[in-house]
């Protein structure tokens, strides 16, 4: 597989799960390159896709161009947080179309990751901005600026279950005045300095992940958005997830189980979905995914 190629992670077991229907609308709220919006298309469904990401928007208009003309798909830039709104300005829904599924595939797609000037990995040297919607303000760098030890160190542990969080947290702070980080190459080196290797994992990743997760406040987007969700959603309708982090599929999970105390309709996957074995030999990304339905009352 080519590092460069996204491939949409549990792609067949999400489509089954949001039960396609011919002319029904979906959302797929983090569109990424349109690999699950291409397969709910083919079916025959219309979609409505959500991106923050402006060249996602872009890949949308170039190869998804024969579905916008013809309203078989409608593309904004925007956070999922915003599904709500966002639904309540297009012409389906001013036409009275309503929605029959949404899907989440939360998580970073492997164009953002490959590309050095989005400075999400540190494969490749580039700025330390980390974020999904350039029109944020905030990046990666001014967090490590300016955050002080003990709120870096919970956020490198909450975030990315960093085990050396306060040491990483505690050396930053006593270089960045004098050495501030811009680079990605500049911090994963720096924390390979203080962090011996005990794992196949390079000993920044779960800086970066942490990093990467409140550059984008993507928990704190996942809570607002699943309500709004359910609320868009017909009776009968299903929202599908497929998270990479434990701390979105403990959000997810918990969000679920209440719904289905509180009656409003059935969670389907007590047990998440994960990847095959075949899946994962082929796309190692996708090991830690895991999938999971909710199915709105009727």
């Amino acid at each position: 597989m080519d590092e460069h190629e996204h491939v949409s992670v549990l792609k067949a077991e999400a489509i089954i799960g949001l039960q396609v229907q011919p002319s029904a609308w979906y959302v797929d709220a983090t569109f990424g390159r349109g690999g699950h919006t291409r397969e709910i298309l083919k079916r025959g469904g219309n979609v409505f896709a959500l991106d923050c990401d402006e060249s996602a928007v872009q890949y949308a208009q170039a190869q998804f161009q024969s579905a916008l003309n013809t309203i078989q798909l409608i593309i904004v830039q925007s956070n999922f947080d915003r599904l709500d709104a966002e639904w309540r300005k297009t012409v389906a829904y001013q036409n009275g179309q309503t929605i029959d599924g949404v899907l989440f595939d939360f998580g970073v797609s492997s164009p953002q990751l490959t590309d050095p000037e989005r400075g999400f990995s540190f494969q490749h040297n580039g700025p330390l901005d980390m974020r999904m919607d350039h029109r944020l303000g905030v990046q990666a760098k001014d967090l490590l600026a300016v955050l002080p030890e003990k709120q870096l160190a919970d956020l490198f542990w909450g975030y990315g279950g960093e085990e050396q969080s306060r040491k990483i947290a505690k050396e930053i702070v006593k270089v960045r005045t004098e050495h501030p980080f811009t680079t990605t190459l500049e911090l994963a080196e720096f924390i390979a300095r203080h962090k011996p290797r005990t794992s196949h994992l390079h000993p920044a990743t779960k800086v970066f992940q942490a990093l990467r997760i409140a550059v984008n406040t993507e928990l704190e987007s996942i809570q607002t958005a699943l309500p709004q969700a359910l609320a868009v959603l017909q009776p009968g309708g299903r929202i599908v997830t497929i998270c990479f982090h434990e701390g979105e599929d403990r959000i997810v999970k918990s969000v679920f189980q209440c719904w289905d105390h509180e009656q409003k309709g059935q969670h389907l996957t007590k047990k998440a979905v994960s990847p095959s074995e075949e899946e994962v030999a082929h796309n190692p990304r996708s090991r830690s995914a895991k999938l999971r339905i909710f199915e709105k009352k009727y």
